[in-house]
């Protein structure tokens, strides 16, 4: 196990269970008194890790039933078709894609939970910090400061992902707060207030998979970029301002010169990633896009040890966005599955007795007959490992530096009125070397086309829905799905949430 995890595995748990206490004895943490432990940042961090222990699991940030479908399932860049029976789920993946989901829909349920379940243990780990350190914050050394900040500043993340989603949700500062509904404006507000009071009592050097200063700037970044869709107000010089802050903040990032690197098995301390998802096939788990997206022969074909899916693939019209001689291109799978000699694989379900051959073209969302089963360009981004049963070890970059080139892109375009500064194109090219492609010029990079660019970079990273939202396209048609209202841009408060606070929750319009 790669000594990077360690901060996430094993550790937090063995704190869990250690809040409680009904006697008049000291606590005792690995038979250190508690009021002599938490003196190191390592130390701390045992403490810490409890908070990000969300992020993580099959439930966790890239759920293919909650938090990453709904930023992916629902764009252009995923669609789930239903092949024969296979991925109908009651409906819910064609739902998704077509813009129907209902209140009680089981996404839109994960969602909600795992956004303020990550709030919850975060005023978990700030509670243990009060218990053992005291409730004076006068008496607190850096150390206990800079954890506070670490945890606040996460803490503000999942408001965040709640924020988007939800739009008018609730602000949990505290453990013993009671479910209260802000504005979307008052949780944009919050939010940012969060990390600007503690970014300076962040980490200012790189910790891999922590919330350290640079992840602060990339998170204040976004929330500027997308601003005007929360607030009405858009904050575009203040987005460029944060994208320069991680850019010329001496953090050490760099861009791989290979596109797939920050996606190999082992991209642990990978110089592009900034914030990822830190998994392990057997400790930590949840990334388990090989599964999730390949063609059942393709178990065969890379040498897993569980069936693979057949599931979420993208559309041919994504699909076609990239040239064939971009790099990237190659993160989706077309073609014959072949075995180790060569071989392309037959496969026969049901009525289908054909060769295995994977086309771009997706013909229809439901095939009873499961002729649709060889449709969908499928999703090959992280390195595969042979071997691996139903979970990946490739950790997964909610941020990387990539992003944030493209941010303060547009953010300067947007400055400009939507036409590219030479300064938006040469933060583009930046990554445009690894891509086999030309550079941009002022006349070829508009904004249009910088959408499709992050398309491609980006792909199914969860950033898709929030920029179909920023660039007012995500109402718009494309296969399998009519044009929708802009009641769409948000989710609806779930049902279950409404009922387990009567009188609390307003729902969003629309709904």
């Amino acid at each position: 196990m790669r000594l990077a995890k360690y901060f996430y595995i094993g550790i937090g748990a063995l704190l869990l269970n250690t809040t409680a206490c009904t006697d008049l004895e000291p606590e005792v943490y690995s038979d250190v008194l508690q009021d002599e432990y938490f003196k190191t940042p390592a130390q701390f961090a045992t403490l810490l890790a409890n908070a990000y222990t969300q992020l993580a699991g099959e439930y966790g940030y890239v759920y293919r039933e909650g938090n990453w479908s709904m930023q992916e399932y629902t764009t252009d860049a995923v669609i789930v078709p239903t092949r024969g029976t296979e991925w109908y789920d009651n409906g819910v993946p064609i739902k998704m894609h077509q813009h129907t989901w209902e209140t009680d829909t089981r996404d839109i349920n994960n969602g909600w939970s795992f956004a303020y379940g990550g709030v919850t243990k975060c005023n978990d780990v700030l509670d243990k910090i009060v218990m053992i350190k005291g409730d004076d914050p006068s008496k607190y050394d850096d150390i206990t400061k800079a954890g506070i900040a670490e945890t606040k500043v996460l803490r503000a993340f999942y408001h965040f992902l709640a924020m988007d989603l939800y739009g008018n949700v609730a602000i949990s500062a505290n453990s013993k707060d009671q479910a209260k509904q802000f504005t979307r404006d008052s949780v944009f507000r919050f939010i940012e207030k969060e990390i600007l009071q503690n970014i300076n009592a962040l980490q200012r050097t790189k910790s891999y998979g922590r919330v350290t200063k640079s992840v602060a700037h990339t998170m204040l970044a976004k929330l500027y970029l997308n601003a005007e869709v929360y607030t009405g107000t858009p904050r575009w010089a203040q987005a460029a301002a944060q994208c320069d802050s991680v850019l010329n903040g001496g953090y050490g990032y760099q861009l791989a010169s290979d596109y797939f690197a920050p996606f190999a098995i082992n991209n642990v301390n990978n110089p592009e990633i900034i914030f990822p998802v830190v998994f392990d096939a057997v400790y930590a788990k949840g990334n388990m896009f090989h599964l999730m997206t390949l063609h059942y022969t393709q178990q065969e074909a890379y040498g897993f040890t569980t069936q693979t899916w057949n599931g979420p693939c993208t559309l041919e019209e994504y699909y076609n966005k990239y040239a064939n001689n971009d790099v990237r291109k190659k993160q989706w799978f077309v073609g014959p599955i072949k075995n180790a000699a060569g071989d392309t694989l037959n496969f026969v379900k049901g009525a289908v007795n054909a060769k295995a051959i994977i086309t771009p073209k997706v013909t229809t969302i439901s095939d009873p007959t499961e002729q649709n089963t060889f449709e969908g360009a499928r999703f090959m981004k992280f390195e595969l490992e042979k071997g691996i049963e139903h979970h990946a070890n490739n950790d997964f970059p909610i941020y990387r530096l990539a992003d944030v080139y493209l941010m303060k892109a547009e953010a300067l375009m947007r400055i400009n009125g939507g036409t590219a500064t030479q300064a938006a194109v040469d933060a583009v090219n930046a990554i445009r070397p690894r891509t086999g492609l030309a550079n941009y010029t002022t006349s070829t990079l508009t904004l249009n086309e910088l959408l499709d660019e992050r398309g491609r970079e980006l792909a199914w990273e969860g950033h898709r829905r929030q920029d179909l939202i920023r660039f007012d396209k995500f109402k718009d048609a494309w296969a399998f799905k009519e044009a929708s209202p802009r009641s769409r841009y948000i989710f609806p408060i779930p049902k279950w949430v409404m009922d387990a606070a009567p009188g609390v929750y307003t729902q969003n319009p629309g709904y």
